[in-house]
């Protein structure tokens, strides 16, 4: 059995290691910290439940792609209860509250109501939702419908006019300039709220689309119980995990080399190609401990991985230039500053997520007059004692965010401080706006980029894949590792849009690309070519040569001949 190192226990490297063990190969997980699931985690704090990630998951719908994945990962379990949030998103303002019902008829009807001048728009982006639930419903996965986005594929079924017609407004201009296009503040809200505000504004179309057609619910216990789930499946499998124990460095033996020639169909236009790569014997760890492998899969923040576990010496061009200070349209990442509260009481007032306004709050280097609540009652009985709830506030931070945070966590005591401090404004704010729960909610936990740096490796503490604006670039990047063959990358920053099936997706295809390797028999026909012709000049040469030998050859035929005709003259006499 062929062995593989897995770094990293997050959805990716979790399922990384589900495939391998079904694969027949010998895995191993090694993670940092001392639980699994990486940002898919939760926590427990005096009784109550903090889910640190699963808002949805897309892949619930009886019959997608997505979903026969989840339940082969064993995070959906066939037959399962799934839990159906109310709605989807609600924002309050000037009195009025917007809310993005399952029912769009609903939604539609009850916004029409509340800005009758925005009716132009606001059919627009709802018959777009109703488009692409449609789509969803008709047996497309959420991967097929990222990349027909991206492409306009034409192998959607469906007419690609309708498609570009019902589209193509919504392309090029971010969730900011989308909100700017209605007139009623509560409707500007639910763009500009929703993510972060440079995001293109087709994601909240596309979103509340997975909502409305069954494919973005809950599976039980949420964050914890995928972790969970992914955990047991893998384990039951065979397969290993080594926690409390970080990664130092991917050993790289220099003086092997191997040689492979790429297929020629690749190649059509020039020479074949061939890649001279070094090879990887191990993983050395924080502790001194050394692992041997045949392969190794680094499955945490791709940023750490080129940087510091294989010491930036085997970074390709396009990354460097994808996270250097100069580009032109540079990357932006994003994570969260996040304050949990426990509730004595249900909170009923706010079902999921609403989003409301509040006097002037600093955050990290922002300063706000909008945030959002989420109430995590619906997750299930195991979020909090009885009678009471969880409710959680997050706060996009940027990257003056994180360095703002990082350069304060320099001093613990003022770290903590200042983190409180603004749990304690956005608490009192919360009350404001909820009378009667004052004095019943208290600080369960604050954390901030800096703590999914400090926790994850996470690069710029951006929990977050790359912000898909309309000048993206590197929308899909290489899981190889160029002048690498045994190193293989899984993480959803390598695949747009990112989230957790695109990090489920990149872990099976990490076994998929291993088992690629492992199957390659150069072809022998084009061994030979690749003998007979190396390049160009050496046709020419090889040409040139031919020519003078031919040349060479009639020339001493002719003096033979003369030879011989001059030898017989002589004996006739």
């Amino acid at each position: 059995m062929k062995k593989i190192i897995i770094i990293g226990s997050g959805v990716a490297g979790l399922t990384a290691g589900i495939c391998g063990q079904k694969n027949g190969f010998e895995t191993i997980i090694y993670e940092k910290n001392p639980w699994v699931g990486g940002s898919c985690s939760a926590w427990k704090r005096n009784g109550f439940v903090i889910d640190n990630c699963l808002h949805w998951l897309t892949g619930t719908r009886d019959g997608s792609p997505d979903k026969k994945m989840w339940e082969e990962l064993g995070v959906l379990k066939p037959g399962e209860q799934l839990i159906q949030r109310p709605y989807f998103l609600a924002c309050e303002a000037e009195g009025a509250t917007v809310t993005l019902w399952r029912d769009i008829s609903k939604t539609r009807k009850e916004m029409l109501e509340i800005s009758p001048a925005d009716k132009d728009e606001i059919n627009a982006f709802l018959n777009c939702v109703q488009f692409f639930a449609d789509l969803m419903n008709s047996g497309l996965s959420a991967r097929e419908l990222y990349r027909s986005i991206k492409d306009f594929n034409s192998s959607l079924n469906t007419n690609k006019f309708d498609f570009t017609k019902h589209f193509v407004k919504y392309l090029n201009i971010n969730s900011e300039e989308m909100a700017d296009r209605f007139v009623h503040p509560a409707i500007q809200a639910l763009f500009t709220e929703f993510m972060a505000k440079e995001y293109e504004s087709y994601w909240l179309m596309l979103a509340y689309s997975f909502y409305i057609s069954g494919n973005g619910d809950l599976p039980p216990e949420g964050s914890l119980g995928m972790a969970r789930n992914l955990k047991e499946k893998y384990l039951e499998l065979g397969g290993k995990i080594v926690t409390n124990c970080p990664a130092k460095q991917i050993i790289i033996d220099k003086a092997s080399k191997s040689i492979r020639t790429m297929e020629e169909e690749l190649f059509k236009w020039k020479n074949p190609k061939t890649v001279i790569n070094h090879h990887a014997i191990g993983v050395l760890f924080e502790n001194g401990k050394v692992e041997a492998a045949d392969y190794i899969i680094p499955a945490c923040d791709i940023y750490y991985t080129y940087k510091h576990l294989l010491g930036n010496k085997y970074t390709p061009k396009n990354f460097s230039k994808l996270y250097s200070k100069s580009g032109v349209h540079k990357f932006v990442v994003y994570g969260s500053f996040q304050v949990a509260f426990a509730v004595d009481g249900l909170f009923e007032e706010v079902g999921d997520t609403l989003s409301i306004g509040c006097g002037l709050i600093q955050v990290g280097t922002q300063y706000l007059e909008r945030f959002s609540v989420k109430n995590y009652r619906c997750y299930g009985e195991y979020i909090a004692p009885e009678n009471k709830t969880v409710i959680q506030v997050s706060i996009p931070q940027y990257e003056k965010d994180y360095k703002y945070w990082l350069k304060l966590s320099q001093n613990q005591e003022l770290y903590k401080a200042s983190k409180n401090k603004t749990a304690m404004e956005i608490m009192h704010e919360i009350e404001v706006r909820f009378p009667d729960y004052k004095g019943k909610l208290s600080i369960l936990d604050v954390w901030t980029p800096y703590s999914y740096k400090r926790l994850n490796n996470d690069y710029l503490g951006a929990y977050m894949r790359y912000i898909t604006t309309p000048f993206s670039f590197n929308a899909f990047m290489s899981s190889d590792v160029s002048g690498l063959d045994n190193v293989v990358l899984a993480s959803h920053w390598l695949r747009y849009p990112g989230g957790l099936p695109t990090a489920a997706y990149t872990g099976r295809d990490a076994i998929e690309s291993i088992k690629k390797i492992e199957n390659y028999v150069a072809p022998i026909d084009f061994l030979k070519k690749q003998v007979r012709v190396t390049s160009v000049k050496t046709k020419r040469r090889m040409k040139r040569a031919k020519a003078a030998a031919k040349k060479a050859a009639i020339k001493t035929a002719r003096k033979a001949k003369k030879a011989a005709e001059k030898t017989l003259s002589k004996i006739k006499k």
